[in-house]
């Protein structure tokens, strides 16, 4: 924990400073690139180095220390930026072609053809919000309560470019569950990215206080699509895994029938059902609703991208909707 803190630290100071040409300093004290580089735990070789700012190479080897055995690539490449024209760059730059390498080969995991497992209740009536904005729920396992317990929030939707690619749509929602002290935003938008073998991208970043009953989401175990609030959902087939605390990326399979099918439940089903395990191992769901402006977004996006058909509506009608609170979750 203490080390993927000081990443995320790091992270946030790279991303801050900006990224210089050379580092400036007297060209009779700079050290060479290939001379040997101290250790962060060399207490000979620190005791002569010079006081004030550390070298950039002690900066290099200590940043190096925290970052070594991370997965996360767009860390490997802040550090390569950071600390380019030192050695540890290089070995930060053969760490990302190896995890590159494995996403390229590996093929994507798919969800359970079943529901995934989520809560042992079934949702209650549906909640009373402000009908002005699409609605949110939380249901959170309670153990006194086996119905478990609820919280109501809303959601904003939108369509934003794609920071760095203003000609790129993304498809976001900010949902909001004020009671709980739960914030999440959800954005949706195509890969573009050929290494990653995935059709879409979804990023769910949570925020939460920290004193937060139970703490913060450790796991989503994947992201489910229902027609209306009390049915029972269908997954998406896709990946998902954790990126940093609070932060998850699902990447949608690009198996021809299984992008068909994941496309058509994003465009036709209503609502969204998002499984969690907290840090106390208690289990959650967050269910968002569309509505009439998160349709808008969504046929804004696929249109975009060249992937919305005009025959796609949201459905009537569905298998899930007969179920009604029958479709308890499991």
């Amino acid at each position: 924990m203490r080390r993927l803190i000081l990443g995320m630290m790091i992270v946030s100071a790279i991303m801050a400073l900006p990224i210089v040409t050379a580092h400036a300093e007297d060209p009779a004290n700079k050290p060479s690139v290939d001379a040997p580089v101290a250790a962060p735990n060399d207490g000979a070789r620190q005791g002569t180095a010079p006081s004030g700012k550390a070298t950039r190479s002690t900066e290099a080897a200590e940043a190096w220390e925290a970052v070594k055995d991370t997965t996360n690539p767009a860390l490997l490449e802040a550090f390569v930026k950071r600390y380019r024209h030192t050695f540890f760059a290089v070995v930060a730059m053969a760490r990302l072609a190896e995890l590159r390498e494995a996403a390229a080969k590996a093929p994507l995991a798919t969800f359970p053809a079943g529901p995934i497992p989520t809560l042992p209740i079934q949702p209650g009536p549906t909640t009373a919000t402000d009908r002005t904005r699409p609605r949110a729920v939380l249901y959170d396992e309670d153990p006194s309560n086996p119905m478990g317990r609820q919280y109501a929030g809303t959601v904003t939707w939108r369509t934003e470019p794609i920071k760095g690619r203003p000609d790129e749509l993304a498809a976001q929602a900010d949902v909001d569950i004020p009671s709980r002290g739960l914030r999440m935003t959800m954005s949706f938008r195509r890969n573009l990215d050929q290494s990653l073998p995935a059709s879409h991208v979804i990023d769910l970043s949570f925020s939460l206080p920290s004193d937060a009953d139970g703490g913060g989401p450790a796991n989503v175990p994947g992201i489910l699509m229902k027609s209306n609030e009390q049915a029972r959902g269908t997954p998406l087939a896709g990946l998902a895994v954790k990126v940093t605390g609070g932060f998850f990326l699902v990447g949608l399979s690009n198996v021809e029938a299984d992008r068909e099918r994941n496309v058509k439940l994003l465009l036709e089903r209503s609502w969204f059902d998002i499984p969690m395990v907290y840090t106390n191992q208690r289990r959650g769901i967050l269910a968002v609703e569309k509505g009439e402006p998160g349709e808008q977004a969504f046929k804004a996006a696929f249109t975009a991208w060249g992937q919305y058909s005009a025959a796609a509506q949201p459905a009537a009608t569905s298998p899930d909707a007969s179920r009604g609170n029958g479709g308890a979750r499991q």
